[in-house]
């Protein structure tokens, strides 16, 4: 028996590939392997976005720390305000965290419950600047 897609799932597969959109998320993939396409600074081109959505009345985060690893990657942790646990946050949650920081290409993957790995960038091309991008992790913490 196939898996099912979501719970009432009765098809078991979809209407089409991905082909339609796959030449631009290969060309972000491609770049990915382009040394010295991460952005440096990432305290100066992102903290401060971060910082400013966390401390928006109401926000679904609190930003705890942040610190560029050696591989580029800028690692933010934040947890849920209280009384969440980070289970009942979603990757649309952390979406909208990244969506200020997000550039003309931008994808996010949800590696497990505590985890989003995002990579946002501007593509050779896309723009009056150099290609150049961020590699960001946000640790969900509770």
């Amino acid at each position: 028996m196939e898996r099912r897609r979501w719970d009432i799932d009765q098809r078991f597969t979809g209407i089409a590939s991905g082909q339609a959109l796959a030449p631009g998320v290969k060309r972000l993939a491609e770049v990915l392997d382009r040394e010295g396409w991460v952005t440096e600074d990432p305290e100066a081109h992102l903290l401060h976005h971060l910082k400013r959505i966390c401390d928006e009345p109401g926000s679904r985060w609190h930003l705890r720390d942040a610190r560029l690893q050696e591989d580029g990657v800028y690692e933010v942790d934040v947890e849920p305000p209280a009384g969440l646990q980070a289970a009942e946050l979603s990757i649309r949650d952390a979406i909208m965290l990244l969506a200020p920081v997000a550039e003309a290409s931008f994808a996010a993957r949800q590696v497990d419950r505590s985890t989003i790995e995002c990579v946002t960038g501007m593509l050779d091309g896309d723009g009056d600047y150099a290609a150049h991008g961020h590699l960001i992790r946000l640790r969900i913490q509770n």
